[in-house]
This record gives structure tokens, sequence and C-alpha cells, in this order.
């Protein structure tokens, strides 16, 4: 199952409006005080009851599409082997909507609305399909509610109404043995682990033992959803994907609130995942998508953990993110004046933004003001647990950002992640949910453009063909196999292969630095079963947003390899000797660009390039790469160059691609010259420096220089500009540069203490980064 879909969301009649001013609906929904944007208690009671209307009107038009799933279960159908049997929970979120009403206007016909939804769940069981009463997990009972996601919903639609006096004994046993049923059947296979499938397990059976705690199971149910929430209550979560994030999340805090544990919210783990989610926000308004996600998937669970992290820490950002994304949806549309009016999507009756509007209504705070967040690019947020870097201009929609994700399996939560392996077909996953993305560039924006984007969460389960789209070769990466491709045959057909995840990668961050007109971070991958290590470091230019990208290999044993640097596009428009014009026109195969612009990719170094086609993020794309195949012995370095430059339609793509030149191309460096004025240095083996005797510092100017053309450095990554006249440079980790003939930096000699107890060696230190840039006035 999607856990994206809301099953009452397909409802797409226009309920126009004459008199409402709906959304200024999602601002703030706690009353008629006059916060700026806010609606009145009759305007939320009047979009949600004209959703319920519209829900009720197409219950039996919603139940035969549900019962239509299970018509045809022969031949691997995904219902059949995956979910299996899956009540509908489109009912339980119309009752969801029904009970809320109820709670609000005390009107006794909401409550009966919701009593009967929720006693007709029962009967649905009779639809039960008869392919599957040989599975083991149905032989003891058929659920009548879904435990994931629905049974919390469920029981807290029950508890709104139970005193409502509408409900009879009757009534109140069938909920019974519907909660009954469906806690039950957690018990066949109780995942466990700090992701999502265990925590929305813990919030169900402990829903289930709240609502009805004189059951006799109703102890085993609490002991058991403690032991699932263990493994996340003040614990870092184990899964890398975008969609999954907020899932949890939203279980988490649903269980916190269930269990009264409202101290869990000053844990730092707890709190990292709120400004998480800020940080990675795109100029699109939304989480970008990694690992098993897709363009623009969960915004909704996204919007409610905003808005609940505004609460709980009373932070402005995290309602400003909110709101970006409430934008985004076209839920809310910004207004110089009022600060928020209704947006388009207010137009159509939707359950699930219906939904939505309640429960920011019972976990957001409206008098938290927006405040747009001003941190710039960096590690999201750190580079143990996080492992992203965002280069970003700024935090409007037509702002730069590109997002590097270099995140690893990681060593840590072993029993977690091992479980799943074990018990799980997850091949294809980094634990859990996670792609072979590591030191990936997983979006790349500007003006409004997609210009890169991730490869979508996967066509079939367990993936599709080769790993699909989970595997190495759907992202825009470095791939890498350890053997060697036959003259004449594809690339795309060699570096295909099953696309099991390889959990012999380890990823770190090697630096980030944010200079005066550019900035610069490199990330490292080591692959121990493969045997080599591959650095991306990737300059982003802030006057023009290019990207210079260079991939250094270094390989440590001596084999036959291939690697590969792939960059992903849906066409390629034109292309030159050296270069590919690039350009996304759809996203998911259903979603447009949001703007137009193209990518010019230039591959200056000469390697092998070309272009091939595959089935990508839910439709036909194509991609371009260059590639070396040869023999390497142990130590052997080599390394691409990549160029990406945006461009507006009507730019020249030959005479921009004609700006950038290598004037050093081999195996110490790389040096790529813009405009003939400026030079980006980069060193591709940072252990070249150390010498062999022990003595410290371990190295010497002589043991690290290296000539780069226009000057000389030993520093790991070197920036060198004339455009003003005057050369300058800014540089990291090094003794000293010098330019033209003369030195423009040099760090002074010390005396340093060696292992025999002495301070009689007279070296120099590296230091950390140093420019000549003027000074900046903050």
């Amino acid at each position: 199952m999607d856990p994206n879909m809301s099953e009452s969301q397909s409802a797409n009649s226009l309920i126009r409006r004459t008199t409402l001013t709906v959304a200024v609906a999602l601002i703030a929904l706690s009353g008629a005080t006059t916060v700026s944007a806010q609606l009145t208690d009759q305007e939320v009671n009047t979009y949600l009851t004209e959703t319920l209307d519209h829900a009720l009107a197409t219950l039996d038009e919603q139940t035969e599409r549900w019962k239509a799933r299970y018509v045809e279960l022969e031949g691997g159908n995904i219902v059949s082997e995956l979910i299996g049997y899956q009540p509908p929970s489109f009912i339980v979120n119309i009752a969801d909507v029904s009970s809320y009403l109820y709670e609000r206007t005390g009107d006794s016909k909401y409550a009966e609305t919701t009593r009967d939804l929720l006693v007709s769940m029962n009967t649905y069981r009779r639809f039960f399909p008869d392919a599957f009463r040989t599975r083991e997990e149905y032989k003891d009972g058929i659920p009548a509610v879904n435990w994931f996601r629905a049974l919390p919903v469920y029981t807290t639609a029950f508890l709104r109404t139970q005193s409502s006096g509408v409900y009879s004994a009757a009534d109140v046993a069938s909920v019974r043995d519907a909660v009954e049923s469906s806690a039950e059947i957690v018990f066949k296979f109780p995942e466990w682990g700090a992701m999502n499938r265990a925590m929305l397990r813990a919030e169900s059976l402990m829903a289930a033992a709240l609502a009805f705690p004189d059951h006799p199971r109703a102890r085993a149910w609490r002991k058991m959803a403690e032991i699932l929430a263990s493994d996340s209550i003040e614990a870092w979560e184990i899964e890398d994907a975008s969609s999954y994030h907020p899932i949890w999340l939203h279980a988490y805090i649903n269980y916190l609130d269930l269990t009264g544990q409202q101290r869990v919210f000053h844990s730092p783990m707890l709190r990292y995942y709120f400004d998480y989610f800020v940080a990675l926000l795109t100029p699109a308004g939304m989480v970008p998508e990694f690992g098993d996600g897709s363009w623009a998937m969960n915004l909704t669970e996204s919007v409610l953990m905003l808005e609940r992290g505004a609460r709980e820490y009373q932070d402005g950002r995290m309602k400003w993110a909110a709101n970006r994304m409430l934008e985004h949806m076209g839920a809310i549309q910004p207004r110089a004046t009022i600060g928020y009016e209704p947006g388009p999507a207010l137009e159509s009756s939707s359950v699930g933004l219906a939904r939505m509007l309640i429960r920011r209504n019972e976990w957001g705070d409206a008098t938290v003001r927006p405040e747009q967040p001003t941190r710039t690019s960096g590690d999201v947020l750190d580079e143990v647990i996080g492992k992203k870097i965002v280069m970003r201009s700024g935090w409007q929609a037509n702002d730069t950002y590109v997002l590097l994700n270099y995140k690893d399996e990681g060593y840590w939560s072993l029993p977690q992640k091992n479980y799943l392996k074990q018990i799980l077909a997850v091949e294809e996953e980094k634990m859990h949910h996670g792609h072979s993305d590591e030191n990936s560039i997983a979006l790349f924006m500007k003006e409004g453009a997609v210009l890169l984007s991730d490869g979508g969460y996967r066509p079939s389960a367990p993936s599709g063909p080769y790993g699909a789209w989970r595997a190495d070769i759907f992202h825009n990466r470095v791939v890498v196999r350890d053997r060697r491709k036959a003259v004449g045959q594809p690339y795309l057909e060699f570096l295909r292969d099953a696309g099991a995840y390889n959990d012999a990668v380890e990823t770190t961050k090697i630096d980030f630095q944010d200079f005066d007109g550019f900035e610069y971070a490199r990330t490292r991958l080591r692959d121990q079963r493969t045997a080599y290590a591959a650095d991306r470091i990737v300059v982003r230019d802030k006057e023009e947003d290019y990207l210079v990208v260079v991939d250094a290999l270094k390989y440590s044993a001596t084999r036959y390899y291939t690697a590969a640097a792939l960059w992903h596009t849906r066409r390629v428009v034109e292309s030159g000797p050296t270069w590919y014009r690039l350009r996304i026109d759809s996203l998911m195969g259903r979603f447009a660009n949001p703007a137009s612009m193209d990518l010019l990719v230039v591959m200056p170094q000469g390697h092998e390039h070309g272009s091939f086609t595959q089935n990508r993020a839910g439709q036909d794309e194509s991609a371009v790469y260059q590639a070396v195949t040869q023999q390497f012995a142990a130590g052997d370095v080599q390394s691409f160059v990549s160029i990406l430059v945006p461009l507006m339609p009507e730019d020249d793509a030959s005479a921009i691609a004609d700006r950038f030149k290598l004037v050093k191309d081999d195996t110490e460096a790389v040096t790529v010259e813009v405009d003939g004025a400026t030079w980006y240095g980069v060193k591709l083996d940072l252990d070249r420096d150390l010498l062999t005797a022990d003595i410290r510092p371990r190295y010497n100017y002589d043991s690290g220089r290296i000539d780069y053309g226009p000057f000389e450095t030993d520093a790991d990554f070197s920036f060198v500009t004339t455009k003003s006249g005057a050369p300058h440079y800014a540089a990291t980790n090094f003794v000293r540069l010098d330019y033209g003939g003369s030195t423009l930096f040099d760090t002074p000699a010390s005396q340093f203490f060696q292992v025999w107890g002495r301070s009689d060696h007279v070296g120099r230190a590296k230091w950390r980064r140093w420019d000549n840039f003027p000074d900046r006035q903050d």
C-alpha cells in the first residue's frame, strides 16, 4: 500500500463557495479570536459539513472502488501478496470528520452518522476474498479496521461520541468487536524497530487499550504497544526516506498524547526531526524527495508535524515552513494585508484536507507567529544522523537549492536493522526504506524549476526491474562495478544488476565551507566490498549558480573497474562534443515542472560519454554519463569532472560550455578554469601529503604541493580569481599558496613536539581555511 494515499481524497466534485472565504481557514483553526487569517468556528463547521455531505453522498461509489481491488487476486497481484486484506479505511476517515463535528457542535446527527459508520465496519467482512482464507494471519479472525493508521482514528471517533446517547449496547459491542479483531492481528506480526510500521502498531494497540480498558486483552495490547514504541521513544529513527519520516513522527506524537508523555518533547532526538524538516524545506514548499518517496508526497503529514512542532517549541520557523507547504498544496495564498486567503484546493471537497484541518486545530497554535528561517547552506542537521548538505541562496520560491545526500545505512541500531533484513524482502533497501543514493544530488532547483530530481519510490514490490528505483543506477551519482565491460557493450546494460543494496558502504563528510562568492562541500563514500573510495566535491558559484562537481575515485585493489558518473533527466534536447542540454518537463509522470529552465552538463575531460533511456520515477527518462572501464592498480586515482549550469531557454549552450576549461587533469588534481579569470583547484587524493617518517607534522609543503596551472598550493581545495584585477584566493587545509611567482599565503614556522619527547623539529601547521577577500560587513 502506498502510505501516502488517503482513501477519501478521491472526491473531485467542486463545492463552489459563495458565502465562505474558507481558507483563510488553514492558518489557524482555534475559534473566533481575532488572529490574522483565522477562521471562525462557523466557517470551519461549514467546510467540514459540506465535505461530510459530499463524502456520504459518494460513499457507495467509494465502496465499489474498494471492493474492486479484491476481484482478481491471482498472478502475483500486489494487494494479495504484499498487503493482504485491508478493510475500507475511507469509512473511518469520514467518521473522523463527523465525530469531530459532533464534538464541536453537540449536534446528535453527527454522532448518529459516526455510529453508523463505525458499526458498519464489521459488515464489510462479508467481502473478505476467498483467496485470503488460507493465509495464516486470518485463521483466527478477520480484522474489521486496518491497524495501519486507521485503528487510532476509529477509536478516537468512538470516544468523541461515546457519551452522546446514540449507541445501544449492541452498537458498543460491535465497535468493541471491531477493535478487538483489529488489535489482535498485530500479534501475528509485531514488527519492531525505530521506524514507521512499528510505531503505527504501537499507536494502534495503545488506542485499543485506552478505548476498552476493561477488555480482557487490554493489558496485552498495552504491553505490546509499550514494547514496540520503546525503540522509538527518545531515539533516532532508522529510516532514510522523505515519505516515511512524517508517518513515523505522526504515530510517535499521537502515542505520546495517548500515554501522556509530554516530557518526551524535551528529548533532543525528538526535537531534531522538527528542525530537520525545516532545514530541508525546498523552494517548492516541500520536504525534498530522498529514499522511498516522490514529488510532493505526504505533504499533509509534514504540515501537521511542523504545526505541532511550532506549538511545542513555540518556534515561528516551523510555522513558517508549514505555511509554505500549505501554499504549495494550494490551500492558502499569501496576501500582504490579511496574511493569507483561500487557495484553489479549498474549492473541492476532500476528506483528507478536512481531516488535516481537524488535526491542525487540535495540534496547532495560532498564536505562534511565522518567522522565516535564517540558516543558510550547510549540514542538515549533522554529519552523523542526517548526513545531508543543502546549498541554498535563500528561502523564497525562486531561490537556488541543492541537496547532496550522503546518508549510508550506518553502524547503529543493528538488532533492528538486522531483524528487518532477516524477516522482510528488502534486499534493494538500506535499512530502512533507503536507496543506494549515497553521494547523490537528489535535487537541484533554480527560479522555481527542477533541474535534477531523485528517482522515485518503486514501480512494484519488493522493487521493480534492476532494483528500480532504489538501485544506484537511478540516482545522480557515480556508479562503480569491479569488473570489465566488454568492448561495445552498452553501459546501462553492463551497470544493471539485481539492484541489491550494498551494506559495505560507509560515508562521511570531509568538509563544508562557505566563502564569499562560492560554497564548497566534500563528502566521501567508502565501499569495502568493491574496494574503492569516492569523494564528491561540489562547488556552487553564488552569483551564477553553476555547480562544479568533481568525483575523485581511489581504488584499493588491483583489478578491472568500470565507473560512470550519471545525471538523470527527462530528455536530452541538444548536445555537443563535451556537453549535453537536459530538460525536465514532468516529474513522476504526473506533475509539470514548476518552471522552465534547462540544465547544461559539461564533461570537459574527454572520457567516453553518452546517454541512455530507462523507466525511472514513474516515467520514461534519459540519463547522460561519462565513464571509464580499465584495469587499475591498488592506490590508483581517477576523476570525473561535471559542470552543471542552469540555462534559460534562449541561452546558447555551446557558448556557455566554452566558458569552462580544464587547465589541469591528471591523477594529482584537476583545475577548472572559468572565463580565463577564475580557477577551482581540487586535490584528488587527500593522503598524498603524508610522509613516511614518524615526525610531526606528518607533512610539509613540498610533500603536498601541486602545480594547478596559474597557481601552486598544497591545499585540499583552492580558488583563485583575477576578475577584479588583483588576485583573490580562498583555500582549505593548507600551508601555502603561490600565484604568478609570488607567495600570497604562507603559514609561520613553529617547533613541534615529537614522539621521542623533544620539540626539536621545525614545521608548519596547516590552517583550516583562509582567504584574502575583503572582510564581510555583517
